[in-house]
């Protein structure tokens, strides 16, 4: 494996960014390059408690060494960061971002010379469909799936372009799903620069269509003619309940998000919301539930717990909660030094110990703890559950797909969750900007460990007992397809 972690990190780090037009942004000297490089390593070695979970030291050491070699002479802001973020994604931990100042940002935006790929577009699975025109073309083309573009397979394309941001150790579900609406677009950019065309083959259409590349005004004046045609309103409930039938009922849970829960839902809490639910549950005697997190990107630390204590027996769900330092002083000799910090002082002394090594680790019984959850609920589930999970599922809702998955207590449908089984590393985060670039890196510094059975081979995320991606039809109309294949279980088993 890590030979094979090396060709690949050899491929990525020796990509030519010279040659490519990203647009008139100023140049910065190579020497104070280098000293942001230095930084930002030394950010994810000292701080990173998961740096090294999935990819090798060794590794990440020759990563390093092969893009500072390819720093051999003043770059503008785009070319150096097509060099580090994949660096960035080297810790295949999707806590960790990185993100290009705001002004560079803004200049993008706003730059007639800087031109992107009009359409937007989604990956269902692995093929890539249209779902807006926004060129100056006028050929149908919505909903038709997208073989190449310039010559190169979406696939092909994803591989180059996804390195650009991380994902949860080798989960590829995440690096096309992610890639939805006009983040296609963007990443295409950041990694080809400027492109003036694109020949595009569509599935049944027996022509190459060539779309001209333009700038964000344009694009967003043709993206006025869809105003007209907006989707239905979607139900902005983020917890939804019903009684489907006699035997079957359906929670949705959109978000783990305590504030998120508190604007937006009429229960205002996740508590409040499972007691009503798992009450109204045993009024109806119901046999099947199904539980939809396939929207739920994660929250609030123990609302997963919550929700997994109306299924399963406590206990100790993380092996550990570790932080790699409470402290960590960056300093590349040159710039003002930088200091990232973890706890506070109370969770620093009570809720922690520190370990020989320096690093803290999380007490089992103060404060949040190593357990599944804090108190028995009443009206526990014990019929039949089905778990609908997505890409999208991640951080907390992972963490709860991954108890239920480990425990053998769901059927899944739907697609590989995008948080890791085996843990993921999150909690507190500090922002980290290099000082030349002033490109910024979020270090997630908590160290997830789940207690969980080997039932999946290490760095992937849940999958699915059945596998169901909707097909553009149905996702154009929102289609809950998932929902309708578990109803299709429930009845089989009838």
């Amino acid at each position: 494996m890590k030979i094979v972690i090396k060709i690949l990190l050899i491929i990525i780090s020796t990509q030519t960014v010279f040659s490519q037009n990203f647009g008139e942004f100023p140049k910065i000297k190579k020497e104070q390059l280098h000293r942001d490089l230095e930084l930002l390593y030394q950010g994810l070695d000292r701080f990173h408690s998961g740096m090294y979970w999935y990819t090798p030291k060794d590794s990440v050491d020759l990563a390093f060494q092969n893009a500072k070699s390819k720093i051999s002479d003043d770059l503008n802001i785009l070319e150096f960061h097509k060099i580090i973020a994949p660096l960035v994604s080297l810790t295949r931990e999707d806590h960790t971002d990185i993100s290009l100042p705001k002004n560079i940002r803004e200049e993008t935006n706003k730059n007639e010379n800087i031109r992107f790929f009009p359409l937007t577009v989604v990956f269902l699975g692995e093929k890539l469909y249209c779902i807006q025109n926004l060129s100056d073309n006028s050929e149908k083309i919505e909903m038709l799936e997208i073989e190449e573009i310039n010559g190169e397979t979406p696939k092909e394309i994803v591989f180059k372009i996804g390195n650009l941001f991380a994902s949860d150790g080798y989960i590829k579900t995440v690096k096309f799903s992610d890639l939805r609406g006009f983040n296609f677009s963007k990443y295409y950019y950041y990694y080809y620069g400027v492109v003036e065309n694109y020949n595009v083959k569509f599935k049944n259409i027996a022509e190459i269509v060539t779309i001209n590349s333009l700038p964000i005004s344009k694009i967003n004046d043709h993206l006025k003619k869809y105003s007209n045609k907006s989707e239905e309103k979607i139900n902005n409930e983020p917890l939804q309940f019903k009684v489907i039938d006699s035997k079957t009922a359906y929670i949705a849970i959109e978000t783990f998000d305590n504030s998120r829960i508190k604007e937006g839902s009429k229960y205002k809490s996740l508590k409040k919301f499972l007691k009503n639910s798992f009450t109204k549950i045993k009024e109806n005697d119901i046999k099947n539930l199904i539980v939809d997190i396939s929207k739920n990107g994660g929250g609030t630390e123990g609302n997963e717990g919550l929700l997994y204590s109306y299924f399963g027996e406590n206990y100790q769900k993380y092996t550990k909660v570790r932080v790699k330092t409470q402290k960590a002083v960056l300093d590349n000799g040159m710039d003002k030094p930088i200091m990232l910090k973890t706890f506070g002082f109370f969770e620093r002394i009570f809720a922690n110990k520190k370990m020989k090594d320096g690093s803290l680790e999380r007490r089992s019984n103060i404060g949040l703890g190593l357990m599944a959850y804090k108190k028995e609920p009443k009206n526990k589930f014990k019929g039949d559950v089905y778990v609908i999970i997505s890409p999208i599922t991640y951080s907390g809702a992972s963490e709860f797909s991954n108890m239920m998955y480990s425990r053998g207590l769901a059927t899944f449908i739907g697609q590989e969750t995008g948080g890791g089984y085996f843990g993921n590393t999150s909690g507190y985060s500090e922002e980290l900007t290099l000082p030349n670039s002033k490109i910024t890196i979020s270090i997630p510094a908590l160290q997830f460990v789940m207690n969980v059975e080997p039932k999946l081979p290490f760095g992937s995320g849940v999958k699915p007992h059945y596998e169901v991606i909707p097909t553009i039809k149905q996702f154009i109309n929102n289609e809950n397809v998932c929902l309708e294949y578990a109803l299709k279980l429930i009845n089989e088993k009838q």
